[in-house]
């Protein structure tokens, strides 16, 4: 379970993918007023303030990058920070509004969108396809040493890492989180 909101905001925030599993059937059943027992943070899946950042979240696991992305706008952060993000269609994109809102009020934050199952059919214009070794080099050619954030499928995240590793991306500079039992 990642947080979902920036710690610069009064209230936590949890981002899930609900399934059939009982552990997701009773988060999705909590009502106001219910107590739960929450742990952590843990791990160091933190925001480095000081470095451009590329952020790429498939699905879900934009989760805890939402986080970041509001805690570099809250706190007006003066780095560049590109998020790719990949769902299978323009229904899944989590956050959409928020994002939206993030980039329209930080001019640091910019929000690439690609679709992999989008109907031909649909209303979107945007981009379609993985994240590929040309869209990561496209985003991150303006930035300096940037840091990347990878957030998503077990696979997704061993895909995106070697294709950083073919672009020569130290691996210091990468930072990941991926979430397990996903499917699709």
């Amino acid at each position: 379970m990642s947080l979902a909101s920036s710690p610069t905001r009064d209230y936590l925030e949890y981002g899930v993918r609900v399934s059939a599993s009982a552990f997701k059937q009773a988060f999705v059943n909590l009502g106001p007023g219910d107590e739960v027992l929450v742990e952590g943070p843990r791990g160091h899946f933190i925001l480095n303030p000081e470095r451009d950042t590329v952020l790429i979240a498939g699905g879900i696991g934009i989760t805890p990058l939402k986080g970041m992305a509001e805690y570099a706008t809250d706190t007006q952060l003066d780095i560049p920070i590109r998020l790719i993000y990949s769902n299978r269609t323009a229904d899944e994109i989590a956050y959409r509004d928020e994002l939206d809102t993030l980039v329209e009020s930080n001019p640091q934050f910019e929000v690439i969108h690609t679709l992999t199952r989008e109907p031909e059919a649909s209303e979107w214009t945007g981009r379609r396809g993985r994240v590929d070794r040309s869209l990561v080099e496209a985003v991150a050619s303006e930035l300096e040493t940037p840091i990347f954030y990878l957030c998503g499928t077990p696979e997704m995240v061993r895909g995106l890492w070697d294709i950083l590793q073919l672009m020569g991306v130290p691996p210091e500079r990468i930072m990941y989180e991926q979430f397990w039992g996903y499917t699709g």
